[in-house]
């Protein structure tokens, strides 16, 4: 693709508002022909055309139309289908009968009524705190399911909420809220103006971008890449590092390159101190701070030439739009928060935020509210203390939560959309807590290895039985787009939304309505009249800058309005450059650039390169794959092998060789894995892929895939997490390796307990 069709395809997504090729609203629910929708898996939130014949969606087909992903899709979104049909999926509630795994069909008036009894007694005997909620990575493109769940637990009155954002994003949204007040407040590159781009960390080739809304993301970086420069920080070689220039780097290096770049800026004064002083707060104390170290040390941390590190930061600050970006690569590491913080801290002394091609916070659909200061430490777990991130727990401390006995003690557990056995740390002691439970509840499409403990199952619907708008995507906007869809098909079976699973819930509890706010829970009660959240999206979308002001801007959109237009409409907004302090929480509107967090986690770093060990263990992530959840699909997994990749030098050491089997080792347990020979790895690290080691549950194709759960490498308790964010220590993770010999051939996993 050259560069004057990019353009050109660019000027066109932003500058025809409203631009729909196709007119006129989808067939009705379950009717014959072709349904314009979009893909529910990741933000990017693709547009896709279902074919729906006899009822039955037939194929799933990228949607052309779309002006915001014009004809994009990966191969799991035209995969979809094959999960709304796969006969491994439950379809009527289920209850467990005796051990793990085996339940018989309830009606779903005898699962809710035992559930709710039973949330009902555990919250007045052991109060309200005893009872848990689990969200799953899922539960974040389902939009009503999202803020139910939410909301559900603040009507209950519990702040007990785990989730899988401590695997992924909980150091990201701490240093959102150290910088700008609040978490969900989240810069990302103004990808259509930017022309230095550095990523950190992340692997948009695959993921399709994450935190920001960008399913084109291919086509922007191409651009970047004809206009200036893409530069790839990453222990491996990844698709995205392959297809720009690849700095390599240690794992765990990342802080020390920050360092050594705002060392840089400080060394040869590439900065504007008049900036400074009007958008940055906090600034001598962290230069304080940067001055401590010396380029040569950083670079010596890192694995990157002090020269290289220079002449990044010099052609950062002489580009014309410069942004970092970062993602999960530095989410999960033991300085996971401090390096995200100096991501946005370097960001904002280089005046990133203040000109269009650097970094910008989401375009707004809805109506602004004054941001409040909040979102972290508002609750804390029951055994160590750590604090809560964007209202979410360290999923690794869930087992002790569980079952050390004493005030609060967790005793019923309620799941979305996950599958933490597989995706969290924990191993034996999680499945031993997930069994003390006096209750669990699971919310899915399949029995999984979690879920194959729960005492009830009640089916959900895939994104083609639901009305959606792309929800989350709305507060990640690089080009402002709006999209509604009804549910493509009715639900299968006894299938239901999860909003009414909490709604019959909460009502048979008394509670009135799965609701924070007592007036919403009070009409519930007396009206028995609960509006869903997607009236309530409608509605702020209605008040706010593009909505119709319910009648009173002719132009304006609707939900209504959106299903004239199923392939969605550009729309105009402003770009955020022109007000972006307006976003910032914190009182003097500036981007905080220093915080007493900030200060304890520096003391932690220290000022020497810790000894480094042999070996690291990275994970990867692989375009036929989501996690644990979508293993079930044979297209997508016919193909996959997992195996751990070394480079070639560091086998030869250890006499392993392409196909070999060995042990990769922590002090908590050892897996037997195959090893797959690759420079594209720097030495020292490993790599292999997370959510594989299926070993229970009902889904037969996933069963059969070989591969191990890596996550039971990981340590245990507060031992399995950086204590500020909670975030899961998953990836630059210590590890031995040894070949395997011929009389341990048979054996795969060893716990350390055992």
């Amino acid at each position: 693709m050259t560069r004057t069709v990019i353009e050109e395809e660019r000027a066109m997504q932003l500058e025809t508002p409203g631009r729909d090729t196709r007119r006129g609203a989808n067939p009705p629910t379950g009717a014959d022909g072709e349904h314009a929708t979009f893909c529910r898996l990741c933000e990017a939130h693709c547009g896709l055309v279902a074919t729906v014949r006899e009822g039955r969606v037939v194929k799933l087909a990228p949607d052309r139309d779309n002006p915001h992903s014009l004809g994009h899709v990966c191969v799991k979104g035209t995969s979809a289908a094959q999960i709304t049909y796969d006969p491994d999926r439950v379809l009527k509630p289920l209850k467990r009968v005796g051990g793990a795994g085996e339940f018989v069909e309830v009606g779903w008036d005898q699962a809710l009524d035992d559930i709710a009894a039973t949330l009902k007694r555990i919250r007045r005997e052991h109060g309200a705190e005893a009872i848990a909620s689990y969200l799953g990575n899922p539960t974040s493109f389902a939009s009503e399911n999202f803020i139910t769940q939410l909301e559900l637990m603040a009507a209950m009155g519990s702040t007990r909420q785990y989730g899988a954002s401590s695997q992924d994003t909980s150091a990201r949204l701490l240093a959102n809220h150290l910088a700008y007040g609040a978490p969900w407040t989240t810069g990302m590159p103004d990808l259509p103006s930017c022309d230095f781009l550095l990523i950190m960390g992340g692997n948009p080739m695959v993921s399709n971008g994450s935190l920001m809304w960008a399913p084109r993301i291919a086509h922007d970086l191409d651009a970047i890449a004809a206009r200036g420069r893409v530069v790839v920080v990453d222990p491996r070689r990844s698709e995205t590092a392959a297809r720009y220039e690849h700095l390599p780097i240690q794992p765990n290096g990342d802080v020390w390159l920050l360092l050594g770049l705002l060392r840089v800026l400080l060394d040869e004064t590439l900065l504007d101190e008049a900036l400074l002083a009007a958008s940055v707060s906090g600034w001598p104390a962290l230069r304080g701070e940067v001055s401590r170290r010396d380029v040569e040390h950083c670079a010596v941390a890192c694995g990157v030439p002090a020269q290289a590190i220079r002449e990044l930061a010099r052609g950062f600050v002489t580009a014309r739009r410069a942004s970092i970006y970062g993602r999960i690569g530095i989410c999960r590491g033991p300085y996971a928060t401090l390096v995200n913080f100096l991501l946005t801290a370097f960001n904002a002394i280089t005046g990133s935020y203040d000109r269009e091609g650097g970094t910008m916070f989401g375009r707004e659909v809805f109506p602004r509210e004054k941001p409040v200061v909040g979102g972290y430490g508002e609750a804390r777990t029951r055994i160590g203390g750590v604090p809560a991130v964007a209202g979410f727990l360290a999923s690794a401390t869930m087992p002790d939560d569980i079952l050390v006995d004493g005030p609060d003690k967790v005793r019923a557990l309620l799941v979305t959309c996950g599958n933490p056995l597989l995706s969290a740390p924990g191993g034996e002691r999680l499945e031993e807590a997930l069994q003390a439970l006096e209750l669990m509840v699971s919310f899915d499409l399949y029995v999984n290895e979690t879920n194959r403990l729960a005492h009830y199952i009640l089916p959900g619907t895939s994104f083609l039985e639901r009305a959606d708008a792309p929800v989350i995507g709305f507060g990640f906007m690089i080009r402002p787009f709006l999209q509604y869809s009804d549910a493509v098909i009715k639900p299968l079976g006894e299938a239901r939304d999860e909003f009414d699973s909490y709604l019959a819930i909460v009502r048979r509890m008394g509670l009135g309505a799965p609701a924070a706010s007592k007036w919403r829970r009070r009409l519930g009660k007396w009206l028995r009249w609960t509006p869903r959240p997607l009236t309530l999206v409608d509605i702020g979308l209605r008040l706010g800058p593009v909505g119709d002001r319910f009648g009173l801007r002719r132009d304006g959109w609707s939900f209504k309005r959106l299903r004239a237009h199923p392939h969605g409409v550009m729309v105009d907004l402003p770009h955020p450059s022109k007000d972006w302090r307006e976003r910032i929480a914190w009182p003097d509107r500036r981007i905080h650039v220093w915080h007493e967090v900030i200060e304890r986690e520096f003391a932690r770093l220290g000022a020497d390169v810790a000894p480094r060990e042999k070996f690291r263990l990275l994970s990867v992530r692989e375009i036929r794959s989501l996690n644990s959840w979508m293993h079930n699909v044979g297209r997508l997994v016919r193909s996959q092998k997992p195996k751990l990749t070394m480079h070639p030098e560091d086998a030869r050491e250890l006499g392993v060789g392409e196909g070999d089997a060995v042990w990769i080792s922590t002090a908590v347990a050892r897996l037997q894995v195959p090893v797959t020979l690759s420079d594209e790895v720097v030495r020292g690290a490993v790599c292999y892929p997370h959510g594989w080691g299926h070993r229970g549950g009902s889904w037969q194709t996933a069963n059969r895939t070989e591969g191990v759960n890596i996550n039971r490498l990981l340590g245990l308790g507060l031992d399995a997490i950086e204590f500020v964010s909670g975030s899961s220590l998953i990836d630059g993770l210590p590890v031995s390796i040894e070949r395997v010999g011929p009389a341990q051939a048979d054996v795969k996993i060893q716990d350390r307990a055992a």
